[in-house]
């Protein structure tokens, strides 16, 4: 069995973390922590660039509620970054392939292979409708207190409208620009 590894320091005070491959699993590992993601359970696969052009790329993986992100530059100092866009570039397309095969198909099963923007206006709105329902739930808990019982369910309600109106806008928000896993395109992931 080949095994495929790739390596990015992603922040200054953490050890190298280091991707495998290993047949149909992902192994990273960071220092002596290890976690394993399954590729058949593989729910979004999202790679990144900046608008501006440049080396950078992110690569962030979605296991239902887990989360792993690659990164092709590796942090070695204040401001200095090591390029390791060749070996990123390899190891995420051997990724894709792995998981394209492993994931199920279906139009509402499989993973989804996307190319992010810069940015994701979809994954912004939704953040901003938990906090405004944490916020509706709160002012909720406040007419429970004597004297706010009106103020606060009356700014509640105004609060709970606008998280429907945010709902109604959230399905004409695109997932961002899909990608073919088996043929992922080389301006984005060079591989020399």
């Amino acid at each position: 069995m080949t095994i495929l590894a790739y390596s990015a320091r992603l922040a200054p005070f953490q050890p190298e973390t280091t991707w495998t491959l290993e047949g149909a699993e992902l192994v990273e590992r960071r220092g002596p922590r290890e976690r394993r993601f399954a590729l058949n359970a593989l729910t979004a696969f999202r790679l990144a660039r900046p608008r501006e052009g440049g080396r950078r790329r992110v690569l962030t993986l979605a296991f239902g509620r887990r989360r792993t992100v690659l990164t092709a530059q590796s942090y070695v100092g204040p401001g200095r970054f090591d390029d390791r866009l060749a070996a990123f570039s390899l190891f995420v397309h051997a990724v894709a392939a792995v998981a394209a095969d492993q994931s199920p198909s279906g139009k509402n099963g499989g993973a989804r292979f996307e190319r992010a923007g810069a940015l994701a206006p979809r994954e912004g709105l939704t953040w901003v409708m938990g906090l405004l329902a944490a916020g509706t739930a709160v002012m909720l808990l406040l007419a429970f207190t004597p004297g706010m019982a009106g103020a606060a369910v009356a700014i509640a309600a105004r609060m709970a409208f606008v998280l429907i109106l945010l709902a109604a806008v959230l399905p004409w928000l695109g997932r961002g620009e899909g990608l073919d896993p088996h043929a992922l395109p080389d301006d984005l992931l060079p591989l020399s």
